[in-house]
């Protein structure tokens, strides 16, 4: 019973997003309970706590693009854009040019925190001052979660497309700068 739920869930989320899910539905044929775990999991990532749309979501970007090469990253600039987040952001922040300060900050705090990059504590304390150790959880969080779909993505063997991203009809080159240790 809970199978038929799961695939019609993902199925909902295919056609919403013009997304090939099928490492998904070959989670739930294979493990069901799994599945359930998964989303169950991904759901903390959606707490916003009291962030505007463009800095939960650009905080999102940061975790999908530390992962991904396109389609997870495109599903979650679609979010965005359902959200109301501006195009321009949204393009800035993907081509790696200079973005509004708070929507930069939360993107780099992002990418830095799952990279354990060395500029990590400054962005942790700027985060911290803006938003509120509440925020840098919110923040923490969806870009935890980012990450996971094209994780799961690559470990199911399906990751092997890269692409462009769309931001409305325009299709963006994503920066995709290396961030380790000597960031």
């Amino acid at each position: 019973m809970l199978t038929w739920l799961y695939h019609r869930m993902i199925a909902r989320m295919e056609r919403r997003y013009a997304y090939d899910a099928t490492y998904l539905h070959e989670v739930v044929d294979a493990a069901p309970e799994a599945a359930r775990r998964f989303m169950k999991m991904q759901a903390a990532g959606k707490w916003k706590a009291d962030l505007p749309p463009e800095i939960f979501h650009a905080a999102a970007l940061g975790g999908a693009l530390h992962e991904d090469c396109g389609p997870c990253v495109q599903i979650v600039t679609d979010m965005a854009l359902e959200d109301g987040v501006d195009p321009a952001l949204l393009t800035e922040l993907l081509t790696g040019e200079a973005a509004n300060a708070p929507a930069r900050i939360a993107l780099d705090f992002a990418r830095a925190l799952l990279a354990d990059a060395e500029n990590l504590d400054a962005l942790r304390d700027e985060v911290a001052a803006r938003w509120g150790r509440k925020g840098m959880i919110a923040i923490s969080l969806t870009a935890m979660a980012s990450r996971n779909f094209p994780v799961l993505k690559r470990a199911m063997g399906h990751a092997k497309e890269c692409r462009r991203v769309r931001v409305g009809d325009a299709q963006v080159p994503v920066l995709k700068p290396a961030l380790g240790k000597a960031a």
